[in-house]
């Protein structure tokens, strides 16, 4: 009963801030409401039939496993390339080098969709006018975020230029936890540097890249703020992840009951996504 009394309050507000919303976004997902009416009409699972009907809510998942695939496979294979040349003794400036790498983290998402937004900019952006001082006027004249078919992969990179430098600093923690032994006997035995990657620092450091994957792709299904400053979704939900679409239904169509019942939809997929990533990673290291 005393240990009950000093968890309580921390238990409170969990239930509070985290369970008790999740039974109300469910609880308005079996219903149709605008957000405004004292009354909801009960519709009872039509929302989610809805769902799985809707064409849009499968080129918005097709957009997140675009998104997963890109953001999971280059910025953590650039991190741990970055952490594994920094941990080399030739390697002059480390801390300039990490807190370089590292700052794109740190700056708000939407600050980030900004400034790339700029950058992208047709007509005053850095990258039409690089373009135009190579004489390469025809790429320079694009608008890149209102290309159909070349939104989402800007997008993208702008998005992996914010996830690398995090990946690289724990990495760098987990191989300095690596006893020196293991790489001086690969060594010994005539490995050269791939080698010693491969078989020596990769298998070592598992555990962090499992760690490493399953946040990105938890992070990646659950994208919103960079791609709703940069595009809102657009042109023609060319780039509408679940999020945004979720958001769009929600506030800006103010159909609450749709709108959450999108939301109930992506909490189960990052749920049965990140229990069979669990699952087989369990297995491999059994």
């Amino acid at each position: 009963m005393g240990c009950f009394a000093f968890v309580a309050p921390a238990l409170f507000f969990y239930c509070l801030f985290l369970v008790g919303p999740i039974f109300s976004t469910v609880k308005i997902s079996l219903n149709e409401w605008n957000g405004a009416s004292p009354y909801m009409k009960w519709v009872g699972l039509n929302n989610y039939i809805r769902v799985f009907r809707d064409p849009i809510f499968y080129k918005a998942l097709g957009n997140n496993i675009i998104w997963i695939l890109f953001t999971i496979f280059i910025p953590v294979l650039l991190g741990l390339i970055f952490a594994v040349i920094l941990t080399n003794k030739w390697v002059k400036g480390k801390f300039l080098y990490r807190l370089t790498y590292f700052m794109p983290n740190v700056v708000s998402l939407v600050a980030v969709g900004i400034v790339w937004g700029w950058i992208y900019n047709p007509e005053f952006g850095v990258m039409g006018k690089m373009f135009r001082a190579l004489g390469l006027d025809s790429l320079a004249s694009i608008d890149y975020l209102g290309d159909e078919k070349l939104v989402i992969w800007f997008l993208l990179i702008a998005g992996s230029w914010t996830c690398y430098g995090f990946n690289m600093v724990v990495f760098l923690a987990g191989l300095q936890g690596i006893d020196s032994s293991y790489l001086e006997v690969a060594r010994l035995e005539g490995a050269n540097p791939v080698q010693k990657f491969f078989y020596v620092i990769v298998p070592l450091i598992k555990g962090t890249i499992v760690l490493l994957v399953s946040n990105s792709l938890i992070g990646s299904f659950k994208v919103f703020d960079l791609i709703y400053v940069m595009t809102k979704g657009g042109p023609y939900h060319s780039s509408e992840v679940i999020s945004t679409y979720m958001y769009n239904s929600a506030f800006n169509m103010n159909d609450y009951g749709y709108g959450s019942a999108l939301a109930v939809v992506l909490a189960v997929i990052i749920a049965v996504c990140s229990g069979i990533f669990m699952k087989l990673t369990d297995r491999d290291n059994t």
